[in-house]
């Protein structure tokens, strides 16, 4: 896969998503508050690596607060926009390649 951005459009953010995307991206409140205002991405990782279950858990938590604060997720995929669904099926579709894959080797077809 490559690189996942998620933002959303400039805002003047509430306490609550502030706090909200504070908690899940670890980010300092200041950085959190500056970044939804002037709509800079608050997700932007490679989706590579060893922790890609917690990689898909954070973006999609971020999802997820985004949209029930009211705000519509910006996502781009590899520099181009995509739909926060489109997304979501990537995960799940990385996920569910990662199952078959772990069958496999339970049954010794490495």
């Amino acid at each position: 896969m490559s690189r996942v951005t998620i933002s959303t459009a400039p805002c003047d953010p509430t306490a609550s998503l502030v706090s909200e995307v504070r908690r899940i991206t670890n980010l300092g409140v200041l950085d959190v508050r500056d970044r939804l205002s002037t709509g800079k991405p608050l997700f932007d990782q490679e989706l590579l690596g060893n922790r890609v279950e917690d990689v898909f858990a954070k973006a999609r938590a971020l999802l997820a607060a985004l949209e029930s604060s009211g705000h519509q997720p910006l996502v781009s995929e590899a520099g181009r926009p995509i739909t926060p669904q489109i997304l979501r099926n990537i995960f799940l579709a990385s996920e569910e390649d990662v199952e078959v894959h772990r069958r496999l080797d339970d049954l010794g077809h490495a």
